[in-house]
């Protein structure tokens, strides 16, 4: 019976030695400054790149007038209704007058809101909802 002897080697790494052709450039790493500094172009680059795409949508929604398109003047400005506080008036007195079909708590805590809080004085603008 013939004997066959065989030369196993381990190697510590989990690749198998291969060879290299003989006009293959041996890769060196770069240092980490080199790394940091390409690291720093790149995001240079996509910040211009994001900063690029942001004035160009600017310019596309501001058009010719320099206007936002949801800023433009479609019509008149709305004027608020005003009615002048007499001797004795409350905002109760006020809402109860003025609040047409909309429910009279609602009216007097809109009042409130428009007219920076509950009390009033004769002769004080009130603005109406």
């Amino acid at each position: 019976m013939t004997m066959i002897a065989l030369n196993i080697q381990h190697t510590t790494s989990a690749r198998l030695p291969m060879s290299r052709p003989a006009n293959a450039k041996r890769t060196e790493r770069h240092s980490a400054a080199v790394y940091r500094r390409r690291r720093l172009v790149v995001g240079s680059i996509a910040a211009l790149a994001v900063i690029s795409a942001g004035l160009a949508v600017s310019e596309v929604l501001a058009g010719d007038g320099g206007a936002t398109a949801s800023a433009a003047v479609t019509g008149p400005e709305f004027v608020r209704q005003t009615v002048t506080a007499q001797p004795g008036d409350t905002l109760w007195v006020i809402a109860r007058r003025f609040h047409g079909s909309v429910d009279v708590d609602r009216y007097l805590d809109r009042l409130i809101s428009l007219n920076g809080g509950p009390s009033i004085q004769a002769g004080q603008a009130i603005v109406l909802p």
